[in-house]
């Protein structure tokens, strides 16, 4: 297999696998006129073409391999595999990005309730600041004046180019949803008889928070961490389409879209000759169909953890 990027689904690799190639592969044959070819076409299995003539027939003796969704452009990778590999980084940068806003949006709203005063009013008027910014135009003049360049090659060996950046950005500016959750939830709860028997009896601050507090505020933070995880997946796609988030030629479902019709601040003008529906149409039916999984996630989680509410 000559595509080396790796994969955190078990299907990216299988597929890679049994097609005989991978994501960044390219076949210049699996395309007319730079028109793509669609889906299920057998294409010449080279990288080289025989000729710089238009039309020119591939090289002898060469083998076909198969493009089940098609090619995603003049370039010739195959759309499949680019979904897969492209639906890792997506999830990647998603689940990261809601994980820390849960972490900050915690250790905030956790602080706020329970130690109240001063303390409290500080953090709610900081969490007023930031929720008064427009995310989508601050995260991405963020990503394209300080963190674009200096933290897509930041990878740790792990990740590809442009998530951990991404994973910073949008964590950093959507935290304040849970640091409301955790705070409200928390000032019902730190009145309670359960928290002034542990306090009597010496327990820590931290101790009281942890063991007694938080429990009663993770159902709640399972559900909106659900939901967040398909808002995070729009706004990699939003922010990569702008230009300011992943980078081609590194796979997500937010360049997929770019690669077809180029960023906002460099559009791809359109041509009815090499245009071709199936770069556009199969990332946005995968954002969509697991934007809504995600979705039904959380509202079934909601209605297990809190039946009452939905009642």
């Amino acid at each position: 297999m000559r595509g080396r990027s790796p994969g955190c689904f078990i299907g990216a690799p299988i597929a890679a696998k049994l097609l005989g190639h991978g994501p960044d592969d390219l076949f210049p044959y699996a395309q007319h006129d730079l028109k793509p070819v669609g889906p299920w076409t057998r294409v010449p299995d080279t990288p080289l073409l025989a000729s710089l003539a238009p039309g020119a027939p591939p090289p002898k003796n060469v083998g076909t391999t198969l493009l089940v969704l098609g090619s995603d452009g003049p370039l010739g990778r195959d759309e499949l595999l680019r979904l897969l590999y492209g639906g890792r980084v997506s999830l990647e940068v998603a689940f990261g990005a809601a994980l820390l806003a849960i972490v900050i949006g915690v250790v905030l709203g956790a602080t706020a309730a329970y130690f109240g005063g001063f303390v409290d009013s500080v953090i709610s008027r900081f969490i007023d600041l930031v929720m008064a910014f427009p995310l989508l135009l601050f995260v991405v003049m963020i990503g394209y004046t300080v963190a674009g360049d200096r933290l897509s090659h930041v990878t740790l060996g792990v990740f590809p180019p442009g998530v951990l950046g991404l994973v910073l950005i949008i964590g950093l500016f959507t935290w304040f949803y849970p640091a409301r959750i955790v705070r409200s939830e928390l000032l019902s709860l730190r009145q309670q008889e359960f928290v002034e028997a542990a306090t009597a009896s010496g327990a820590s601050d931290a101790w009281i928070i942890r063991r007694h507090l938080m429990p009663h505020v993770l159902p709640t933070l399972l559900v909106w961490g659900s939901i967040a995880i398909g808002t995070a997946i729009m706004l990699e796609a939003g922010i990569t389409f702008l230009g300011a988030g992943i980078r081609i030629p590194t796979a997500s479902w937010g360049t997929l879209l770019a690669s077809t019709w180029g960023t906002v601040a460099n559009p791809t003008g359109y041509s009815s000759t090499t245009f071709s529906p199936w770069p556009t149409i199969l990332p946005t039916v995968a954002i969509f169909l697991t934007v809504v999984a995600f979705n039904q996630l959380g509202e079934s989680l909601r209605s297990v953890l809190d039946p009452k509410a939905v009642a």
